[in-house]
């Protein structure tokens, strides 16, 4: 009822999403921010200098600095770490994010068994995770051109109250969107549009089998983000990756 009141009073789906998880979980709780914290300067101090591999990196770099900013602002408190940081890095924290910036080899299954909440924007490193299979463009993948996803599991607080069916989650059409197949134990949110096998959010419960049999150690979470795409958010993915921070920060009942 709560959701239908705000919905006739013309208010965005991001207020909505206060009925599906609780902004409070935030409070006192720490993100580890996984990210290449290095790549930028060591493509500026390279010889000969390559502008346009700087000017991506510089974009990237903005992303990542305004989703921390973002984080900060849902009242989480943030930790960077480089993708080099070892796993003990990982202690006190309440929940770990990695973006897609990181190096998936350098990161690899470093956190795949650590009994801390994760979301992960970085699709290659989802079959390490054991998340997903371990085959390129067949488990996992990046699809060009997107803009829209199919919500296909609406009443889930991970789909933050959204109208089952196509959402436009992000300001043009020409920006890449990540995918991964899950495996049986997971529960999937939305689809890239037109593509039900390739889901851009899905999400293990604590206890549930991943790829390959192995049990998720904490809640676990895929989500669609690029390099450059935070900053092209419209005000429904936003609601999405609030969703997901806060279902992730939140413990299982």
């Amino acid at each position: 009822m709560t959701i239908i009141l705000l919905a006739l009073l013309g208010l965005t789906a991001s207020s909505a999403l206060a009925a599906s998880v609780d902004p409070a979980v935030a409070r006192g709780k720490v993100v580890l921010y996984v990210s290449n914290m290095t790549k930028l300067e060591k493509a500026r101090a390279a010889a000969p200098l390559d502008p346009k591999r700087v000017a991506t990196l510089e974009t990237w770099r903005r992303n990542d600095t305004a989703l921390v900013t973002w984080l900060i602002g849902l009242g989480f408190g943030v930790r960077q770490v480089d993708e080099s940081a070892p796993p003990a890095t990982t202690h006190g924290a309440d929940l770990i994010i990695v973006s897609e910036s990181i190096d998936a080899l350098e990161v690899a299954n470093k956190y795949r068994a650590t009994p801390i909440p994760l979301i992960t924007f970085e699709n290659d490193i989802l079959g390490d995770l054991a998340m997903a299979g371990q085959k390129n463009h067949r488990d996992y993948g990046t699809d060009d051109d997107q803009r829209f996803v199919d919500i296909v599991n609406a009443p889930h607080p991970l789909a933050a109250g959204l109208a089952a069916g196509i959402q436009n989650v992000l300001n043009d059409e020409h920006f890449k969107m990540n995918w991964g197949k899950p495996g049986l134990g997971a529960t999937t949110i939305a689809t890239l549009r037109g593509e039900p096998d390739k889901a851009a959010i899905f999400a293990y419960e604590r206890g549930a089998t991943m790829n390959g049999e192995a049990l998720a150690p904490a809640r676990r979470v895929s989500f669609f983000l690029w390099q450059d795409t935070f900053e092209a958010l419209r005000p429904e993915g936003l609601a999405l990756l609030r969703a997901a921070v806060l279902w992730a920060a939140t413990p299982p009942s």
